[in-house]
């Protein structure tokens, strides 16, 4: 099953049939099974309906995770930013606090620097305009590095909170939430898998390589639903009969 950006998934019918997806742009998917691996946002916010409804322990689960509120700044200078050796720097109190170069060890001559805000930080940048918000974590960056002059020859604020595919950043485990991850992992009815950084273990939740382990897990997973089908063994050549007989 192949959806692509844009004809995004409304309706998802499942059950002894196999898995029916029907899209916003009137067009349907059939299939034996489905892997999950829309946001957690998504799923919150509802912008899937499954027919029948998804276990009442799996709409907890989605309920008791939450979003981390999250904003990446990237800024691309001319030449390198920070001194031979070093490529991340850490500014504790400032907003942003956490900066690193994402050009190093790519073998290219300029230089691009990435920011990172999480809670109470990214939501003061996001209520700001984007340029405003841009130029303070630039200003912090010169002021931790003694560079007054320092200007980037183009920058940008990246957020997903008001991203319609994802609806938030990357999950949080909240007060009485540790067993929620594992759960929404879990398949329903061998018709339905779940995967991505919300589904992975509470140490790799939230991190690109917990949505890489999660996916080889529930492709795992519907191989061992899968009855195993072996091949015909082919019919035996009669041998060739010698001409004239």
């Amino acid at each position: 099953m192949d959806i692509r950006l844009g004809a995004a998934v409304e309706t998802l019918e499942w059950g002894p049939f196999g898995v029916k997806a029907l899209t916003t742009d009137g067009r349907i998917f059939l299939a034996d099974q489905a892997v999950i691996t829309v946001p957690l946002g998504v799923l919150k916010a509802g912008k899937i309906r499954f027919v029948p409804e998804l276990p009442e322990e799996k709409q907890q689960a989605i309920h008791q995770l939450g979003l981390a509120d999250a904003v990446k700044l990237f800024f691309q200078f001319e030449q390198p930013i920070f001194p031979p050796g070093i490529v991340e720097l850490y500014l504790p109190g400032h907003s942003p606090d956490e900066w690193w170069s994402s050009a190093a060890g790519h073998g290219v001559g300029f230089e691009i620097l990435t920011a990172l805000a999480t809670g109470p930080k990214a939501r003061e940048l996001l209520a700001l305009p984007e340029e405003e918000a841009l130029q303070n974590a630039l200003q912090t960056l010169r002021q931790a590095l003694g560079r007054p002059d320092l200007t980037p020859r183009r920058a940008r604020l990246a957020h997903w909170q008001d991203d319609p595919y994802t609806l938030g950043a990357y999950s949080k485990a909240s007060v009485g939430a540790s067993q929620a991850r594992s759960i929404l992992a879990r398949p329903v009815g061998n018709r339905l898998f779940f995967a991505g950084e919300h589904t992975a273990s509470n140490a790799w939740a939230a991190t690109v390589h917990g949505a890489y382990a999660s996916g080889r897990r529930a492709a795992q997973e519907i191989l061992q639903a899968r009855p195993l089908v072996y091949p015909a063994r082919p019919k035996p050549l009669r041998p060739a009969l010698p001409v004239g007989a």
